[in-house]
């Protein structure tokens, strides 16, 4: 039992001593260089539109933000007006689109 509490108080106190390059330490391969690749961000994903193949949808309020800066009451909404305009816009958000900064004049 008392080795065990030397033991414990030697690691303790040892700790504070190592550094952090005694733990972490640097190479080449770790250091990341100033020119780092862009992230690619990832592709909007397409509504689930076969599940509302039906025609109905629902009156909740499920704002989904659109991929062409429309917000859109459900992603079925969203859906049929893809249907009725035959076009292919897709989920940018969910929820509200951001306010348009753009001005008009």
């Amino acid at each position: 039992m008392k080795l065990t509490v030397l033991l414990c108080s030697v690691l303790l106190l040892a700790l504070p001593v190592l550094s952090q390059e005694d733990v972490f330490p640097e190479t080449d391969d770790m250091i990341l260089s100033e020119e780092t690749e862009p992230t690619m961000q990832p592709e909007p994903p397409v509504p689930g539109c076969e599940q509302y193949e039906e025609g109905h949808c629902t009156r909740e309020y499920e704002p989904v933000c659109g991929t062409d800066g429309e917000t859109y009451t459900t992603e079925c909404v969203l859906c049929m007006s893809n249907r009725i305009k035959k076009q292919q816009v897709k989920v940018a958000q969910r929820g509200e689109c951001p306010p348009s900064t753009s001005t008009v004049s």
